[in-house]
């Protein structure tokens, strides 16, 4: 079953200006539930504008982009942030955490927005998210007290608090050495057996290769689809 169907996605950036950007040209992809899939392509190939586009951070100029049976293109902006709230969940470069607020601060931020859960549930769905990634003793911590790789436990559980159907993350091993880099391959690994579809842009051929397609992208074109063995 498709979760993820698009049809020739387009991306102008200062459209019909003298310094327009054409970031996607064109895109065709479809991704099923339960899949894992790999961006990969240079800077400047369009990788990062076509996780945005996933993840309704950013809307494309023109194309067909189905999530999990809706239409984005068809729907507000408002039913856009609630398909954006309630069926994904990312996890940024660069972390995106609150450095001087406590883990549980920052990891309960995505619920109090949301109406999945409610209010009574909020410490325990925590405490749960905190378990599945291993960091459960990490609560009362301050983010600017803990390691990368502790930083990028916290993100991916941020990004699981609301129980979304499809993972997205940028380059979520880029700052992390190579052992705490397999650790947390591992918890995607894990997410993915347990049913969530993950898509994760990166540089690292050896991450991609762990996953069960590498899509690759260059020049606003995707260039070509790897089915990677496991």
């Amino acid at each position: 079953m498709q979760i993820i169907e698009m049809k020739n996605i387009v991306k102008i950036y200062n459209e019909n200006k003298q310094n327009q950007v054409n970031a996607l040209k064109g895109v065709d992809l479809t991704i099923k539930k339960g899949e894992s899939v790999a961006i990969m392509g240079v800077s400047g190939s369009g990788k990062s504008t076509l996780l945005h586009i996933l993840g309704c951070i950013d809307v494309m100029t023109s194309g067909e982009y189905i999530l999990d049976g809706e239409n984005v293109g068809e729907v507000s902006h408002a039913k856009q942030s609630v398909l954006r709230n309630s069926k994904l969940g990312f996890v940024l470069q660069s972390f995106g955490l609150i450095e001087t607020e406590s883990v549980y601060n920052n990891i309960k931020i995505p619920l109090l927005v949301g109406n999945k859960f409610k209010f009574n549930q909020v410490k325990s769905r925590v405490k749960s998210v905190l378990e599945a990634v291993g960091i459960s003793d990490y609560s009362k911590k301050k983010v600017r007290e803990l390691s990368g790789g502790q930083k990028q436990r916290v993100a991916i559980a941020r990004a699981l608090v609301n129980d979304p159907e499809i993972i997205l993350a940028d380059e979520p091993t880029s700052a992390l050495d190579s052992t705490t880099a397999g650790e947390i391959m591992a918890i995607f690994k894990d997410l993915q057996r347990e049913g969530k579809t993950i898509i994760i842009v990166t540089h690292d051929k050896s991450v991609a290769d762990q996953l069960d397609r590498t899509v690759c992208i260059k020049d606003g074109l995707i260039s070509g689809i790897e089915i990677n063995e496991q």
